[in-house]
């Protein structure tokens, strides 16, 4: 009876956000919808929550979800660590290699 009810309300909220490509739900409605608004995310539909008119977070389908490479994470550090060779000794190794001896 519950899940009706979450699902009633759900299709109630989105009519009115029928032509937008991601539809927006409050932090209220996703409180008292979750189960439902998780199902349509499982259909592959993607939710903007909001919390006092201002868009806090994004519910979307884990298959559009593409998680970064290492390589795509690090390669802006390391092509700066490039440019950033110096002739001046690294004064972390320095003090590792005296603690060594």
């Amino acid at each position: 009876m519950r899940l009706r009810i979450e699902k009633i309300r759900l299709q109630q909220l989105l009519r009115g956000n029928r032509f937008q490509s991601m539809r927006t739900v409050t932090s209220k409605q996703l409180h008292s919808a979750t189960s439902a608004i998780l199902d349509e995310v499982e259909r592959g539909r993607s939710f903007q929550v909001t919390r006092h008119g201002k868009v806090i977070g994004e519910l979307q389908p884990a298959s559009e979800s593409e998680l970064a490479s290492w390589a795509e994470i690090m390669g802006p550090v390391w092509e700066a660590q490039k440019e950033c060779k110096s002739s001046a000794p690294n004064p972390v190794l320095e003090e590792r290699q005296r603690s060594r001896r």
